[in-house]
């Protein structure tokens, strides 16, 4: 979502009465103000981090927030994002299509041009996360690592989640390109200081992110801070669902704004929207993440203060 965050707007909702009660029973909320997750701030894609409804719905009415559900590798629930779907002020025949196929919980998003659907399934391993639509506009399909930021606005009376693993699985068949490098599992390992160089730059995945966020605000640089804090938050747009080539990606922009830092990359991807097991699986005598920690060396780095 895009990652799994969204333009504010009238149909943000944190009363949650439209929510169904199969996800306001799971420990797996969060909130996000401005685009951005907020409680937790950094490593809500594992579970121990997340909220119960009631903590999130509490804390967005305390802040002004937006109460987003979390899919983690602990619940049965799988994400279909249909973005920007809306033509003339009605949604596409595809989008429809595949909504009434899927039929289950399905809502509009904030911005009032896609649509959510939620439903007990999962994302197929074969498949990559990201397809095109007929319309330009595109699929992504996701069971961990994401969220979804609801609004409850229900659409066409899909008000609950259902079982649908079968019908999940022909839609990602249709729509999903075949992933050639899939998961494949294995031993894994969480990468330690003692396998990374590095560990000398003094400062925290927080603070590299807003670092980002504020020198793509000014006028007086060139940075595209946006690019870098889409890929962040696990968005492959613009590398036609290859997630792999936006992982380098975003290792390459890492290696700069970490000065260089080997075990700092490694802290901001785990506190990243991308991080999944593939991370600290092995490839040969080295684990995923190394190998493009390793590739992705790039002479300048950044030179200011964190902010």
């Amino acid at each position: 979502m895009t990652t799994f965050t969204f333009q504010q707007d009238s149909r943000e909702n944190t009363g949650g009465d439209d929510f169904p009660s199969r996800l306001k029973q799971r420990d797996c909320w969060l909130v996000t103000q401005d685009k951005e997750p907020v409680t937790p701030s950094s490593k809500w894609q594992h579970s121990e981090n997340l909220l119960t409804f009631a903590e999130a719905q509490a804390e967005a009415h305390r802040i002004g927030g937006q109460v987003a559900f979390c899919f983690t590798e602990d619940d049965p629930f799988v994400g279909f994002d249909l973005d920007d779907v809306k033509r003339n002020g009605e949604f596409t025949k595809e989008a429809r299509t595949i909504v009434q196929r899927l039929d289950s919980y399905t809502e509009v998003s904030s911005s009032g041009t896609g649509l959510h659907v939620i439903a007990e399934a999962n994302h197929s391993d074969d498949r990559k996360h990201r397809g095109d639509l007929s319309e330009g506009d595109h699929l992504e399909v996701y069971d961990e690592s994401r969220y979804f930021v609801l609004t409850g606005d229900v659409y066409d009376g899909h008000t609950s989640v259902e079982s649908r693993s079968s019908v999940a699985r022909t839609t990602q068949e249709e729509y999903l390109p075949v992933d050639d490098q899939p998961d494949t599992g294995g031993d894994q390992k969480p990468m330690s200081e003692q396998e990374f160089g590095g560990g000398d730059v003094d400062a925290t995945p927080e603070q590299v992110r807003r670092t980002i966020r504020e020198y793509g605000a000014s006028s007086r640089t060139s940075v595209d801070g946006d690019a870098i804090l889409r890929l962040w938050d696990g968005s492959d747009a613009g590398y036609s669902g290859d997630t792999s080539r936006a992982d380098m990606a975003f290792v390459k922009h890492l290696y700069f704004w970490c000065k260089g830092d080997e075990q700092l990359i490694d802290e901001c991807f785990r506190a990243s929207g991308r991080m999944r097991p593939k991370w600290d699986e092995y490839r040969g005598n080295q684990t995923y993440g190394e190998m493009t920690i390793g590739k992705a060396y790039r002479g300048d780095t950044f030179e200011g203060e964190y902010l």
